[in-house]
């Protein structure tokens, strides 16, 4: 007797295993269908739990990454600041479950990593350093030598890098020192590196009168420029003999060397945007947030040395978001993938663009709540827009067409003259290996920047058609040649010596421009006439030189016996006056914070003399007693002294006695006034 039911043979025997009962065909097929689906859907979220794990897992040690970078960052201006940043003992580190396989093998990435940093940062810039060392102390050597036979010998030194060393010596020795009389036209990193030197001025009293403290400034920028354009080499792969020379075609340009030795803010700035330049080419290559950092930093020191530098920031700002974006493609096209994309590329931006914000905010608002105004070097009369303006008419005889094209088409010249060749060597660099034309645009978003904003200032006539705003297209033109050079053996050898070459005719052009005083040269000119004298042990004419002039009428108003702190009045005849003072605190002058009540009533406020200059521009004085001048004097002051004359109006300087000053209420600084 069986105890299985008979089935046909075209019935399956599938039984129920619960009441072993016979199950049909079908249920048998959607039984194993339902299962199929489930397994699938399963395998479906595990690929996607493991996949999360993983992105977790890389996002961490992106995390960690990031922060090791930043904390080597921190760690690097804490110790330049002469901070010891304490290192965390074993003890103090929160430890779980040491054992566990996981923290095991975290640990072990982790110190790899750091490893890994360590060997990049410490080999990284072994590769050029002794050349680099030689760069920067055997030019910095020469530019000093430059500025001090230039300026300290032949006595000429242009006025803007005077009046920054007349605003530097008033932190330490004005009658009212203080910080804010740095001031705030001008950008202030320029003047605020002059102060360790000007601190010196009772031992050598030239590195004011002189104005070498601001010399020895510009001679360590450019020659740190010099050894940056070697760094850059070095990264972008040139030959060592390439890269040598360029930077020695460099240093040769008028252009480079003058403004080496002449106390301007060229040298800062170009130190600055091209530190910037190596560190953004550096991060495209390799990712490292430290550079990032270092290029948002670099860019906010430029800002505070030019405000031109905020072309920069305007133009490095795009490539970092492109090339974040475009670097986060290979992730793939899911949401989360894309999500990531965009906070990887707001990520980047911010490491960026957090350094520039915060200084040009924080420096405008400084500016605002001290002096009252945000921006003044467009607002105030002794900004830049007011100086232009009031020099409009001498500017169109220079350029010689009033025309928006005509100011545009003067100023591309100047450009041709300083670097001839440079739009080929930018065809040249761009046109090339993916790697070369990233290096080229990183170069012309830095570099390329500022002069395309110059050029629309030229074209607006709202800019000094000076030759000098040219100089970085020197280094530019370096960068470019030093890309091009740097190309696989694929190019010839003729594409590298024409790289090099194209270096050569902008510094005969510029020399030949300079000696004849064309294209608004005229700093470069008086640079190279009076280091032409200096070497022969002469100097200028006196009543050329702010310098000579301003120290012979300092020394003859110290030697008068009433002449005590608070008795002379002074603005815009400071500038040559003030750094050459054997005792500046006898002035009262722009940057004292009671200077505008002693204008509005100087024989009040015990004010014996006041100093004027003819070539004045904005000054207050001449504004509160327009007559004084021309008249000799008013009802309340007479002329008692003069130097030079009218035909050097910046050397011709006048000295008004005031009749019945108060001296029982001389100028005292107020430290509440203004604030």
């Amino acid at each position: 007797m069986t105890l299985t039911p008979s089935l046909s043979e075209s019935e399956e025997s599938v039984f129920d295993p619960v009441s072993f009962e016979p199950v049909s065909a079908d249920s048998v097929a959607s039984a194993r269908a339902a299962a199929a689906a489930l397994s699938t859907l399963l395998s479906e979220r595990e690929q996607q739990l493991s996949a999360s794990v993983d992105s977790l897992f890389q996002t961490g040690l992106r995390a960690d990454r990031t922060l090791s970078e930043i904390s080597i960052v921190l760690g690097d201006l804490a110790a330049a600041g002469g901070y010891t940043v304490p290192e965390v003992l074993r003890a103090q580190e929160v430890v779980v479950d040491a054992q566990h396989p996981a923290v095991i093998e975290a640990e072990q990435i982790l110190a790899d990593q750091r490893v890994k940093l360590g060997r990049t940062r410490r080999a990284a810039p072994e590769v050029g350093r002794t050349e680099r060392r030689i760069t920067f102390v055997a030019f910095t050597a020469l530019f000093i030598a430059i500025g001090y036979v230039s300026a300290g010998v032949g006595g000429m030194i242009p006025g803007d890098a005077l009046s920054r060393v007349g605003s530097g010596q008033s932190v330490f020795f004005s009658r009212d020192p203080h910080l804010e009389a740095l001031g705030f036209i001008w950008g202030p990193f320029p003047t605020m590196f002059q102060l360790p030197f000007i601190a010196l001025r009772a031992f050598w009293l030239p590195l004011t009168s002189t104005g070498m403290a601001a010399i020895v400034v510009s001679a360590l920028f450019m020659a740190g420029t010099l050894s940056q354009l070697l760094a850059w080499g070095v990264e972008t792969g040139t030959k060592q003999w390439f890269r040598i020379v360029a930077v020695l075609l460099v240093a040769a340009q008028p252009l480079i060397w003058t403004h080496g030795g002449n106390g301007m803010s060229e040298a800062c700035w170009l130190f600055f945007l091209v530190l910037a330049t190596r560190h953004l080419a550096r991060w495209i290559e390799t990712d490292d947030t430290r550079s990032l950092v270092v290029v948002g930093s670099a860019i906010a020191a430029g800002y505070l040395t030019r405000y031109e530098t905020a072309a920069v920031f305007a133009a490095v700002l795009p490539v970092v978001g492109l090339v974040t974006w475009n670097r986060s493609a290979s992730q793939g096209v899911t949401p989360r993938s894309a999500m990531n994309r965009r906070w990887d590329t707001v990520v980047d931006l911010t490491i960026l663009a957090f350094p520039v914000v915060v200084t040009m905010v924080a420096w405008a608002a400084a500016s605002w709540a001290i002096i009252g105004e945000p921006f003044p070097q467009f607002t105030s009369a002794y900004g830049n827009s007011a100086l232009v303006a009031r020099s409009a008419e001498s500017n169109i005889e220079l350029i010689g067409d009033a025309a928006s094209a005509g100011r545009a088409w003067f100023f591309i010249r100047q450009m041709l003259v300083a670097s001839p060749l440079l739009v080929v060597l930018a065809v040249m660099a761009l046109w090339g290996t993916r790697r070369t034309c990233l290096r080229a645009t990183v170069a012309l978003a830095v570099l390329g920047s500022p002069l395309a904003l110059q050029l629309l200032f030229a074209a607006r006539g709202s800019t000094f058609p000076w030759l000098r705003y040219t100089v970085i297209a020197v280094v530019l033109a370096a960068a470019l040649a030093m890309v091009i050079a740097s190309e696989p053996p694929k190019r010839s050898a003729w594409v590298t010596g024409f790289a090099l070459f194209a270096l050569v005719p902008g510094i005969f052009w510029t020399l030949n421009v300079v000696q004849t005083e064309q294209y608004a040269s005229f700093d470069q000119t008086e640079a190279i006439e009076a280091l032409s004298l200096g070497i022969n042990g002469d100097s200028v004419d006196p009543m050329r030189s702010m310098t000579i002039m301003g120290q012979q009428v300092a020394e003859d108003i110290d030697a008068r016996v009433d002449v005590e702190p608070g008795t002379v009045l002074m603005d815009q005849a400071g500038i040559g006056v003030l750094p050459a003072a054997p005792r500046p605190n006898v002035y009262v002058v722009p940057s004292d914070r009671d200077f505008g009540p002693a204008v509005a009533a100087p024989e009040d406020f015990g004010v014996r003399y006041l100093l004027l200059l003819e070539s004045s521009g904005a000054d207050q004085l001449v504004s509160q007693f327009p007559d004084l001048w021309e008249g000799g004097g008013t009802g309340f002051a007479k002329q008692v002294a003069e130097w030079g004359d009218e035909s050097a109006p910046k050397t011709h300087y006048r000295l008004f006695e005031v009749n019945d000053p108060d001296p029982t209420n001389r100028a005292q600084p107020d430290p509440e006034f203004g604030r």
